[in-house]
């Protein structure tokens, strides 16, 4: 049964008590209605806005990244059209809460960040390319700007959000309790039928209601699993009701709201730790997943191998034929790299045309065997143009250490794949070394 013939049950009914109360109740319900579908369809566009403004600032400072490494004026340019996005999805946010005193406040602090943020950025675009350490440095500090923004003042608008929509559907729960009761002294003579209709709506309407609120209460932001099992709990409710009214669709609103926000999540964190360019593994999740694979080797006594992997002559190639070609190649040897990494492996970008793979339970031997498909992939591949290369043909020298015969913690193992790495370069390139103390 939907609202509007609850309601005109109602009507019906109260018509023998009162005249007034049919349109008493009317107008408290459609109120309720309306409010709930204002409020809902206002936090859908908070959560929307949000999500996608977090989205555009990591956008924005990777491609400032970009443009400040390789001056490529096409990264500026993307880079401007992404900062307008979330500078349009920030006022939207500040349009349409200005009259809420609990998120105006955050979201002006965000702006003020913003601002700030902008600004560093555009100290760094005017510094000069030849002054590399100042760039460097004035780069980790405004991606750190970038990250603090979301983790500080981001996130906890987006619990706020939250927060609010829980809120709303616990008002709503009180007011229809409030009216059952207002039935229930107006109905005077037909207490007992105004009683049975009201246990009725309440185990129709409040009940249900409830049951939404509890699902949503057990949202942690920080246990991305518990999004997951509100949005299947939510599908399951839609399920089992018989009839499609406000409650099933507000259910089917709460479910689609969900499902955004857990798609935006895992579009953000896989963002959050791949590479742009080559789809590996960035830098940043590369060193998480060393020191853990580190710590494990340790703990159960067992090998980690690390090979590091260095395109042969990759600036005279991009210096012949651009980097548009250079971009292509880092892509292929990516591509090469992952094919030939096993599914324990984690292959990475570690930076420029150098690429590493972390491998678990390995030893020197198996190691080797790894690195030697990898560099014989490389080699036969055909990139395009690579016979103007030096030697006629585009290879890769990779360089094996392993933990614990090599090195004993995690700094160490990296020196030491360096070393090896360095040693390939140095006998000739288009070759495998692994790490000797001994020179061997």
């Amino acid at each position: 049964m939907s609202f509007k013939l609850k309601i005109l049950l109602i009507l019906v009914l109260s018509i023998f008590v009162s005249a007034a109360f049919p349109t008493v109740t009317l107008y408290v319900l459609y109120n309720l209605e309306v409010d709930l579908r204002q409020q809902v369809h206002k936090n859908v566009n908070n959560f929307t806005a949000i999500s996608s403004f977090r989205t555009d600032l990591l956008r924005y400072d990777n491609l400032v990244s970009r443009y400040v490494i390789t001056r490529n004026p096409s990264w500026a340019r993307e880079a401007t059209r992404i900062r307008e996005d979330a500078q349009n999805y920030l006022d939207a946010l500040v349009d349409a809460n200005r009259d809420n005193p609990n998120l105006s406040g955050d979201i002006e602090k965000i702006k003020d960040s913003l601002d700030k943020y902008f600004d560093k950025v555009k100290m760094i675009i005017r510094t000069k390319a030849d002054n590399k350490q100042k760039l460097s440095d004035d780069l980790v500090s405004a991606n750190n700007y970038a990250a603090s923004i979301n983790d500080e003042l981001v996130n906890p608008l987006f619990l706020k959000i939250a927060d609010e929509l829980l809120v709303s559907i616990t008002k709503l729960k009180e007011q229809q309790a409030e009216l059952g009761m207002f039935a229930l002294i107006l109905g005077g003579v037909f207490i007992p039928l105004l009683s049975v209709i009201a246990i009725v709506i309440y185990r129709s309407t409040v009940t249900p209601i409830n049951d939404i609120n509890k699902t949503i209460k057990e949202v942690r932001a920080d246990i991305p699993d518990t999004l997951n099992t509100m949005v299947g709990e939510l599908d399951d409710f839609v399920k089992k009701r018989h009839h499609d009214d406000e409650i099933s669709k507000l259910a089917r609103t709460l479910r689609h709201l969900g499902k955004e926000v857990e798609e935006k999540t895992n579009e953000l964190n896989q963002m959050v730790i791949t590479d742009e360019k080559t789809k590996l593994f960035n830098f940043r999740h590369f060193k998480q997943e060393f020191l853990i694979e580190v710590a494990r080797a340790k703990r159960f006594n067992e090998p980690l191998s690390l090979i590091m992997i260095d395109v042969d002559k990759f600036k005279h190639y991009n210096d012949t034929n651009g980097h548009m070609l250079g971009d292509q190649v880092l892509i292929k040897v990516s591509a090469l790299l992952k094919k030939e990494c096993r599914e324990t492996d984690v292959p990475a970008r570690f930076g420029g045309e150098e690429f590493a793979a972390l491998l678990p339970r390995t030893d020197a031997k198996e190691a080797f065997q790894v690195a030697e498909r990898i560099r014989s992939s490389i080699e036969t591949s055909e990139f395009e143009n690579q016979k103007a290369q030096p030697g006629g043909n585009l290879t890769a020298s990779l360089g094996v250490a392993t933990f614990p015969f090599d090195a004993y913690d995690a700094e160490a193992l990296i020196i030491a794949a360096d070393e090896a790495l360095y040693r390939a370069k140095e006998n000739g390139r288009n070759r495998v070394e692994v790490y000797s103390k001994r020179g061997v």
